[in-house]
């Protein structure tokens, strides 16, 4: 029987260019439009010079991320209102866990300063529940936009590493200005029944 290799998309120096030009007037930096699709700078960097073609599940990203208009004022009004929300809410970078903002609610449940996680993973204060949650996130279509929600239920933790006072959870995705895919998370006692 004769394997044949599977053909890889061929280099696309007019694409590199266009990206190029997107990447630099949005003021995004290579490593930043890395860190969003899940590759390495060096890889940005071979689709700008042509050697080298996104995937294309990467090459759709990219795409609806250059003729998305950026709106940097609904950006900050989205942190403004998830930071004063009464409820037990906080924005992540949907792939990263890297936590954007957090409300005061959410703040008082972890009993810390909010400003010291700012930037940082809180994939390590994952329950068990949340883990086997984002597992299914791959199956649900969630990263090709086939899924925007999910709600599921969770257990409460009081101790280490973070506490924990959700009973359900739910995660609504979304897209800032710059093309991050970003994720709500919103903690409820109940079963929300709204959604």
């Amino acid at each position: 029987m004769i394997m044949k290799a599977l053909s890889t998309p061929a280099p696309d120096k007019e694409f590199g260019r266009l990206l190029r030009q997107w990447r630099r007037m949005s003021d995004i930096k290579q490593s930043r439009l890395a860190d969003i699709l899940g590759v390495t700078q060096a890889t940005v960097s071979r689709w700008e010079n042509g050697t080298q073609r996104p995937a294309p599940l990467q090459y759709d990203l990219i795409h609806q991320m250059m003729t998305r208009k950026r709106n940097f004022r609904l950006d900050h009004a989205i942190k403004r209102l998830v930071t004063h929300s009464s409820q037990r809410v906080h924005l992540i970078e949907d792939r990263s866990h890297r936590l954007l903002c957090a409300s005061h609610a959410r703040a008082h449940e972890w009993q810390r300063d909010c400003t010291e996680l700012l930037g940082t993973s809180l994939w390590r204060f994952a329950t068990q529940e949340i883990a086997t949650a984002e597992k299914s996130l791959h199956d649900m279509g969630w990263h090709e936009d086939q899924a925007d929600h999910l709600t599921f239920e969770t257990s409460r933790r009081d101790g280490a590493p973070m506490r924990i006072v959700d009973s359900f959870i739910l995660w609504e995705r979304f897209f800032l200005s710059d093309g991050t895919a970003v994720r709500l998370t919103t903690g409820y006692d109940q079963a929300p029944n709204h959604i």
